[in-house]
């Protein structure tokens, strides 16, 4: 009696492969072109990501400070706020005139203040469960793989897009992030994934 294909492959080919599978089948769903996207009004970035930044989605900016990092935050900001709600959990360096000069409406903009990491992710789990903001913005804070994968789940789950500002991400950021663009000075932007 002949074995079953799968079962005659060693398990760990099996499981690669199976792994693999996995892997493009998650990838080609986060990055379809059915999903909604939400452009930033930058033509250069808006082509690279195949007509915006996809709903649902935790996304980081990286690159050093000055690179446009959160200039393109206030763009999706503004896009956000002309039809709806945007966010940000702000530790203390939000500079709203900025916003304003973007085109943000601020009283269609949420500020919430948070110092500590654990504020921040806590702020970021209320409103992307609360499913209000098209748009939630936030630098970095150094948190848990798993507190990543949840509100990388909690943006999906609600359709918000999670824009996370990083000078490095952190490795388990990396991984939790559906698209990740690096910003630098001089050179425009670069979609890493």
């Amino acid at each position: 009696m002949a074995l079953p294909a799968a079962l005659s492959r060693p398990p760990q080919t099996a499981k690669r492969e199976a792994f693999e599978a996995l892997r493009e089948r998650l990838r080609s769903s986060d990055m379809s072109p059915a999903a909604p996207r939400l452009p930033s009004a930058i033509p250069d970035l808006d082509r690279a990501l195949g007509g915006g930044f996809p709903r649902g989605t935790l996304a980081t900016l990286e690159g050093a400070q000055s690179s446009g990092r959160w200039a393109i935050v206030a763009r999706l900001l503004a896009q956000a706020t002309r039809r709806g709600l945007g966010a940000i959990v702000d530790a203390g360096a939000l500079y709203p005139p900025d916003l304003v000069a973007a085109g943000v409406a601020l009283e269609r903009l949420l500020i919430v203040p948070a110092a500590t990491p654990l504020i921040v992710a806590r702020a970021a789990d209320v409103l992307l469960r609360s499913r209000a903001c098209a748009v939630i913005a936030l630098a970095a804070p150094s948190l848990r793989a798993t507190m990543w994968r949840r509100l990388a789940g909690l943006a999906r789950k609600s359709g918000a897009l999670l824009l996370v500002v990083a000078t490095q991400p952190s490795p388990e950021l990396q991984a939790a992030a559906g698209v990740r663009v690096r910003c630098e000075r001089n050179r425009g932007v670069t979609c890493l994934r």
